[in-house]
Protein backbone atom coordinates (compact mmCIF):
# COMPACT_ATOMS: atom_id res chain seq x y z
CA UNK A 1 0.00 0.00 0.00
CA UNK A 2 0.93 3.51 -1.07
CA UNK A 3 2.65 5.01 2.64
CA UNK A 4 0.57 8.32 1.69
CA UNK A 5 -2.89 6.55 1.47
CA UNK A 6 -1.99 4.56 4.73
CA UNK A 7 -1.20 8.33 6.28
CA UNK A 8 -4.45 9.69 4.70
CA UNK A 9 -6.62 6.90 6.14
CA UNK A 10 -5.43 6.81 9.36
CA UNK A 11 -6.00 10.73 9.43
CA UNK A 12 -9.90 9.38 9.17
CA UNK A 13 -12.06 9.53 12.57
CA UNK A 14 -13.10 6.29 14.01
CA UNK A 15 -15.96 5.33 12.07
CA UNK A 16 -14.84 6.52 8.83
CA UNK A 17 -12.41 4.11 9.08
CA UNK A 18 -15.00 1.65 10.39
CA UNK A 19 -17.57 2.21 7.18
CA UNK A 20 -14.09 1.77 4.79
CA UNK A 21 -12.76 -1.52 6.43
CA UNK A 22 -16.38 -2.90 5.99
CA UNK A 23 -16.31 -1.57 2.34
CA UNK A 24 -13.54 -3.29 1.74
CA UNK A 25 -14.42 -6.48 2.87
CA UNK A 26 -17.49 -5.76 1.35
CA UNK A 27 -15.85 -5.64 -2.40
CA UNK A 28 -13.23 -8.58 -1.47
CA UNK A 29 -16.63 -10.91 -0.81
CA UNK A 30 -18.40 -9.81 -3.61
CA UNK A 31 -14.98 -10.92 -5.83
CA UNK A 32 -14.20 -14.29 -3.91
CA UNK A 33 -17.51 -15.80 -4.34
CA UNK A 34 -18.94 -14.66 -6.88
CA UNK A 35 -19.62 -17.33 -9.54
CA UNK A 36 -17.42 -16.73 -12.96
CA UNK A 37 -19.44 -16.41 -16.13
CA UNK A 38 -18.44 -18.52 -18.95
CA UNK A 39 -17.72 -16.82 -22.56
CA UNK A 40 -20.77 -18.83 -23.88
CA UNK A 41 -23.02 -17.88 -20.65
CA UNK A 42 -21.70 -14.28 -21.33
CA UNK A 43 -22.71 -14.25 -25.12
CA UNK A 44 -26.49 -15.82 -24.22
CA UNK A 45 -27.20 -12.89 -21.75
CA UNK A 46 -25.60 -10.29 -24.51
CA UNK A 47 -28.19 -11.77 -27.34
CA UNK A 48 -31.06 -12.10 -24.52
CA UNK A 49 -30.28 -8.46 -23.79
CA UNK A 50 -30.25 -7.44 -27.12
CA UNK A 51 -33.44 -9.39 -27.48
CA UNK A 52 -35.22 -7.65 -24.71
CA UNK A 53 -33.90 -4.14 -25.73
CA UNK A 54 -35.39 -4.94 -29.38
CA UNK A 55 -38.77 -6.20 -27.87
CA UNK A 56 -39.37 -3.97 -24.85
CA UNK A 57 -42.81 -5.11 -25.38
CA UNK A 58 -42.24 -8.45 -25.05
CA UNK A 59 -44.40 -10.01 -21.99
CA UNK A 60 -41.95 -11.25 -19.64
CA UNK A 61 -41.42 -14.44 -16.78
CA UNK A 62 -41.20 -12.73 -13.38
CA UNK A 63 -38.63 -14.62 -10.85
CA UNK A 64 -41.95 -15.64 -8.79
CA UNK A 65 -43.54 -17.41 -11.56
CA UNK A 66 -40.58 -19.18 -12.49
CA UNK A 67 -40.41 -20.87 -9.29
CA UNK A 68 -44.16 -21.38 -8.56
CA UNK A 69 -43.79 -23.62 -12.18
CA UNK A 70 -40.65 -25.11 -10.62
CA UNK A 71 -42.13 -26.10 -7.95
CA UNK A 72 -45.16 -27.58 -9.58
CA UNK A 73 -43.67 -29.90 -11.92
Amino acid sequence: MNSTLYEEIVKLDAAARFQLAQDLLDSVASEAFATPVTAEQQEDLQVRQAHHRAHPDEPTVTLAEVKTRAAIK
